[in-house]
């Protein structure tokens, strides 16, 4: 079950050896591509595969203070979410959901997909 909620968010199961792997099997597909479309494609996938692995390598080399940070900001949020959703629904049952409720979920939760989005749209 966690995996598969991990799954939801892009990027989070990704490792160096699952990234090598993948560069591996698409260099296989690139020599028996037909067409120079399909290897203009798979070339690009190699790239961008490459780039991903060298991003994990290089934030491999760094402290642990980023991710440290990361959590601690994004703790607040999570707290609130999970008291409305668990205690506050499960246990009383009497919060309704108002629109800022839904809002807040929304922009907390849209953060990660958006960001994602335009990452790939950047490159």
């Amino acid at each position: 079950m966690l995996s598969f909620i991990l799954g939801l968010i892009p990027g989070a199961l990704n490792t160096i050896n699952g990234i090598t792997n993948a560069i591996a099997n698409e260099r296989i597909a690139l020599l028996n591509a037909q067409t120079d479309q399909a290897k203009a494609s798979i070339q690009e996938r190699i790239d961008t595969l490459q780039a991903k692995r060298d991003v994990l390598i290089e934030d491999s080399k760094h402290s642990n203070l980023d991710i440290w940070v990361r959590a601690l900001l994004a703790s607040g949020p999570i707290f609130i979410l999970n008291k409305i959703f668990i205690y506050d629904k499960a246990f009383d049952q009497t919060t309704l959901m108002s629109s800022d409720l839904w809002n807040v979920v929304y922009i907390v939760l849209g953060f990660y997909f958006v960001h994602y989005g335009l990452s790939v749209l950047r490159k």
